[in-house]
């Protein structure tokens, strides 16, 4: 995010696996939708690992991402920015 007013964003990289996934993916951007503008993504990262828990999932950020891993995928499954 490049200033403190910008909403955070959700970029899907991979389609979800099955209908679960799917609704994880629905539950997550609700929750982006209904978040007030962040200066810090941090904040943001314990409500998405709630959604895709580990161990199926890893989730990582940084003040201004959070990124969203399938266990034992190298390709990333999300982007939030």
């Amino acid at each position: 995010m490049s200033t403190s007013l910008d909403m955070p964003q959700l970029v899907v990289h991979e389609p979800a696996r099955d209908e679960t996934e799917a609704t994880q993916f629905t539950r997550l951007t609700q929750l982006i939708e209904g978040v007030a503008p962040l200066p810090d993504l941090r904040d943001l990262a314990p409500a998405v690992r709630e959604l895709f828990p580990s161990p199926d999932y890893l989730v990582g950020c940084g003040g201004a991402h959070i990124w969203l891993h399938r266990q034992g995928e190298a390709q990333r499954l999300a982007f939030i920015c």
